[in-house]
């Protein structure tokens, strides 16, 4: 039975706490320094080297010449903002994920300006230098702070509000992410704030995960108000959820969530728009360089297995429902589908030639898609056309399916990078997790993050 003495509880919580866990926005405070002064490091190891190569001496006129590569500090800090969640800190893998993510941003941008800016205006080494000596630094301070932060005596105690499936889910993802998370039910408790009040308090969480499968009380409400004042930050199932796993959980959101964050997250990305159109019409026409070059090897393979054609043609789904045809060398025997009409490919499906199956573990097939890209029917990256008559299946029993259409489709994607092929409707519920999270959290710097990791699904064969 949980206490409603609610100072009571406060001096046994202060007795029992002899540590203060820092504060999700003091956890942050901190990593913006740290990345701020291992980047600030950085810079100088860089120019002390650019010193070396250019035979030049390191001295304090050198320094004061090449001053302002130190905005690269802040920009590093700037670039490394969606690793300062706490959470996300205490995670090796995923602040790997983000530090590889920003560096190879950096890279790109600095390299497109190198070449776009007259000749001389930019040295070529010392960036290269910045961004490997800032990614060691701030990862080796990034991996003492995960160690030191780890430890059970700084663990910001995560408290769970809610119980069933929802909770359980919750406590199995902190988990996962190496954070100390209990569960607190309305069991045996007076529905009244100071009641709830007092609970909270006897956990003293650092964060409050919401995972109660219906609206939170009045009551409830004012709790989370009052430690909302103290600094204790408030996370929805959905929150959580999206940030632990990247994905969108489509089975615990409503129609609410559909207008509000997630309609809100688009409006504030539609601005980068232009930019989005302006590479994918560079990738398009670098796509149609490596497709003069491969097309006259594919089509005489693919011909020669079956005398067949060389294309094949197929109508997809766009943006807005909008329809298409996608082109695509041809991966199956002539007339595949004329008897049993479309449905998903099998793993070792008959269907599938002997070319084909090379041409799909390549994602070769796909490259004739820039054609559309180039038209305007699809983007680089985005969720994947799907056929109108399988859209039409998946969408009465996927709840929100028709959401993915709201974005243009792409030659690649978020779900594509994380999962194989669809092959039933539950694998087509899963990718939609994924295809929301990318709509919802879409950026350039993302979009070269999975073009990157598509470059490495393509290398390894990882298609089908």
């Amino acid at each position: 039975m949980l206490t409603t003495d609610l100072g009571i509880t406060r001096r046994v919580a202060a007795v029992t706490s002899a540590r203060r866990v820092l504060q999700a926005s003091e956890q942050r405070v901190l990593l913006a320094c740290g990345d701020l002064l291992a980047g600030s490091a950085a810079i100088a190891i860089s120019i002390w080297t650019w010193s070396i190569t250019a035979g030049v001496p390191f001295d304090t006129a050198f320094l004061r010449g090449h001053a302002w590569w130190w905005l690269a500090a802040p920009i590093w800090v700037l670039v490394l903002l969606p690793s300062h969640s706490p959470r996300i800190a205490l995670s090796v893998r995923d602040t790997l994920d983000v530090l590889t993510r920003g560096a190879a941003m950096l890279l790109a941008l600095y390299l497109a300006l190198y070449f776009y800016l007259p000749p001389r205006i930019l040295p070529r080494l010392v960036a290269l230098y910045i961004v490997w000596e800032g990614s060691c630094a701030v990862f080796a301070w990034r991996l003492w702070y995960a160690w030191f932060f780890g430890r059970p005596a700084w663990m910001p105690q995560v408290l769970i509000v809610g119980a069933g499936p929802r909770a359980d889910t919750a406590r199995r993802l902190l988990a996962d992410a190496g954070a100390a998370a209990t569960v607190l039910t309305s069991d045996g408790l007076p529905d009244s704030g100071h009641a709830w009040l007092a609970a909270i308090d006897a956990s003293r969480p650092a964060e409050i995960v919401l995972a109660m499968p219906e609206e939170p009380g009045d009551a409830l409400l004012d709790a989370l108000v009052e430690c909302q004042e103290r600094g204790v930050q408030i996370v929805t199932f959905a929150q959580l959820y999206e940030q632990a796993l990247q994905r969108v959980p489509v089975q615990h959101i409503d129609r609410e969530w559909l207008l509000a964050s997630f309609s809100d997250a688009i409006r504030l990305r539609d601005a980068s728009g232009l930019v989005k159109r302006a590479l994918d019409l560079f990738g398009s026409i670098v796509g149609l360089a490596a497709m003069v070059m491969f097309a006259p090897f594919i089509a005489a393979a693919i011909w020669l297995e079956d005398r067949g054609p060389i294309f094949y043609r197929q109508r997809r789904t766009g943006r807005a429902g909008s329809l298409f045809s996608i082109v695509k060398f041809r991966t199956m025997t002539h007339g595949a589908e004329d008897v049993h009409g479309p449905r998903w490919a099998a793993p070792d499906d008959p269907r599938v030639t002997r070319v084909g199956r090379l041409l799909r573990r390549t994602r070769l097939d796909e490259l004739p898609n820039v054609i559309n890209v180039l038209r305007g029917e699809m983007s680089l990256v985005g969720p994947r056309p799907e056929r109108p008559e399988l859209v039409a299946t998946i969408e009465q029993q996927v709840p929100f399916y028709r959401t993915r259409l709201m974005a243009r489709p792409g030659l690649t994607g978020w779900a594509q990078v994380n999962r194989p092929y669809d092959e039933t409707i539950a694998d087509a519920s899963a990718k939609l997790e994924y295809d929301l999270y990318y709509i919802k959290h879409r950026t350039l710097a993302f979009d070269l993050w999975i073009l990157l990791k598509t470059v490495g699904t393509v290398l390894g064969l990882k298609g089908r």
